[in-house]
């Protein structure tokens, strides 16, 4: 079935976490791949499914029984066509955005990263300094799918983004959701997802934290599990077929689990945080507007 909602951004901000719990709904599928990113195609080698059978097929297992059909990629927020390609897509779609404080977001958006091997400075406020350079393709990480990743400013760029999701779908297509609402109440957040969808409760009432900050033990190892080398694609492809893709899966999730630490994030200098403050005043009070909510607690 044709998907008829999109949860679209932003990083960082519990996009994994709603994704998770609107998953095991009766009514509703979410495509097996979270991230698909297919109508981003202003973000080079980052989306995953590129060609509309592929598309269609990620939601081929869909039937009659699930009346919202949907994924969730969180950089169409960030892409500049990817909100137009869904409307010429799908003009009746469903929006949901997720949003948190820009300096929260940018800070574990960076230790995201890391953990996947698509950063390689570990002091993010280096990293931040090297936003201009790598716009320039310089001091990028070997196996970066795309500089916009580590354009940490731009991707905290929410006002902004939600003024052009507005100029795209009518406001009763689009539901907004601040990242402080979803921590306080995910039970309340997740039943108002379903009203919007408009579909009937499930009754759900467990929602376990999803998404700790995370490290990788070896970056070499986390790299090549997400992204082994060309060389080796011949020979992964003849053992899924020798053992199927589930032993693959499995076979890789268990080295994921082994190769992760979980840890609190390093803090913020007073002085940057200042400055990341500063940087993003201006997209915090055009959010507010939009809004209509206080967010000077963010500033």
């Amino acid at each position: 079935m044709k998907p008829n909602f999109f949860i679209v951004g932003a990083p960082k901000c519990g996009t994994t976490a709603l994704y998770e719990y609107l998953r095991p709904h009766p009514s509703i599928f979410m495509s097996e791949i979270k991230e698909p990113h297919f109508f981003a195609k202003d973000l080079g080698t980052y989306p995953r499914v590129k060609t509309p059978e592929e598309y269609a097929g990620i939601f081929a297992d869909s039937t009659d029984r699930h009346l919202a059909v949907g994924e969730a990629s969180v950089y169409y927020l960030r892409s500049s066509v990817a909100i137009p390609n869904i409307r010429e897509f799908n003009p009746d779609a469903r929006i949901i955005a997720m949003f948190r404080n820009p300096v929260e977001m940018v800070h574990s958006l960076h230790s995201q990263l890391l953990y996947v091997a698509e950063e390689r400075e570990a002091d993010f406020e280096t990293a931040w300094r090297m936003q201009e350079r790598r716009s320039r393709g310089i001091d990028l990480p070997p196996v970066s799918r795309g500089s916009f990743l580590l354009q940490y400013a731009q991707v905290g760029q929410f006002g902004t983004q939600t003024r052009r999701l507005l100029s795209v779908f009518p406001r009763d297509q689009v539901k907004l959701i601040l990242f402080d609402d979803f921590a306080v109440s995910p039970q309340a957040v997740y039943d108002d997802v379903i009203e919007f969808l408009g579909i009937p409760h499930d009754q759900r009432s467990n929602f376990p934290r999803i998404n700790d900050n995370k490290r990788a033990r070896l970056g070499w190892l986390s790299n090549f599990t997400r992204k082994p080398p060309p060389v080796l694609h011949t020979a992964v492809r003849r053992l899924k077929q020798a053992v199927g893709g589930e032993g693959i899966t499995a076979v890789k999730s268990k080295i994921v689990v082994l190769n992760t630490v979980r840890e609190k994030r390093q803090p913020l200098s007073p002085e940057f945080r200042t400055e990341l403050v500063e940087t993003f005043r201006e997209e915090v009070a055009l959010l507010s507007r939009l809004l209509n909510r206080d967010l000077s607690h963010w500033v």
